[in-house]
């Protein structure tokens, strides 16, 4: 496969061709697939400061493996909208930064496919990220895809919003950068209230490296982020690192609304953690974060 350039990037649905980490694919079968990635040696937001890629980064080309197979393969038309029901992934092996870009590539497989009037409209599929021999990480994700029409109805009049500026809720600050991991505050994706009791997912819009286009909801990849960041904030540690995550997404996690954002641990090593995403007492997203052993 080639590593010299990326795929198109309207196919992983960005718009910036830095932020495309993936630079081509292979048909095995016809449910299985080989697709290059090529992660960046440096990125504002999938942090690679512990001279390890980030597990987010990881997570980004497998979402970005899913799109793009979706498209050239399952004829899933190119201005649909995707919608991750699902998605998961667990880190297996160092990935060490190095001097020169390493090749690395999924080997995908499709578990199952859904129609609608004849036509895919959702895919489960499985990848496994090879760094040549290596297995470096496992990922699953269900997906759908929504035509325009269908996206308004579920939208319900909110599918053209965009908002122009950071929201918080009355009373709150955006945390430190420090306290979670970040070199500033236009990273920082968490605030709380003034006693530090109470914290709510607050990103701000024009910050394009985290926001490569207007969207009129909150993605699961801020989500991401915003849980890594909620648990270094609760523990006080902010060079902790994903091991493993899982995420369903309920509902839509809506701009305009408080989004509280709460961690619990659920084991007695304090490094696996539920992190909850709730507006208006409705959960928006849930997911099971486990930490990194530190080295």
């Amino acid at each position: 496969m080639e590593y010299t350039r990326t795929v198109p990037r309207h196919l992983v649905h960005r718009h910036a061709v830095a932020e495309v980490f993936l630079t081509d694919y292979r048909i095995e079968s016809n449910s299985a697939y080989q697709v290059a990635v090529q992660l960046p040696l440096s990125h504002r937001i999938f942090d690679a400061s512990s001279e390890q890629h980030d597990p987010l980064g990881v997570a980004e080309a497998f979402r970005q493996a899913v799109v793009l197979l979706c498209h050239t393969r399952y004829d899933i038309p190119l201005h649909y909208k995707f919608l991750m029901e699902t998605f998961s992934f667990e880190m297996l092996d160092a990935l060490d930064v190095q001097p020169v870009a390493e090749p690395l590539s999924f080997s995908m497989t499709v578990d199952n496919l859904t129609h609608r009037d004849g036509a895919v409209s959702g895919v489960e599929m499985t990848g496994v990220l090879r760094g040549g021999a290596r297995h470096v990480a496992g990922c699953k994700a269900v997906a759908r895809g929504v035509s325009p029409e269908g996206y308004r109805r579920i939208r319900q009049g909110r599918e053209d919003y965009r908002p122009s500026r950071r929201i918080l809720p009355t009373g709150t600050a955006v945390v430190g950068s420090e306290r979670v991991g970040r070199l500033t505050d236009g990273d920082v994706l968490i605030s709380t209230d003034a006693a530090g009791h109470t914290m709510f997912c607050t990103p701000d819009p024009r910050n394009h490296s985290l926001f490569d286009h207007p969207v009129d909801h909150i993605p699961g990849m801020i989500l991401f982020e915003a849980a890594r960041q909620a648990v270094r904030y609760r523990t006080g540690a902010p060079a902790t690192r994903i091991a493993s995550l899982s995420a369903t997404f309920p509902r839509f996690t809506e701009w305009e609304t408080p989004c509280e954002v709460s961690t619990t641990p659920l084991d007695a090593s304090g490094r696996v953690h539920r992190v909850r995403f709730t507006q208006e007492l409705e959960t928006t997203a849930e997911l099971e974060l486990t930490v990194a052993d530190q080295l």
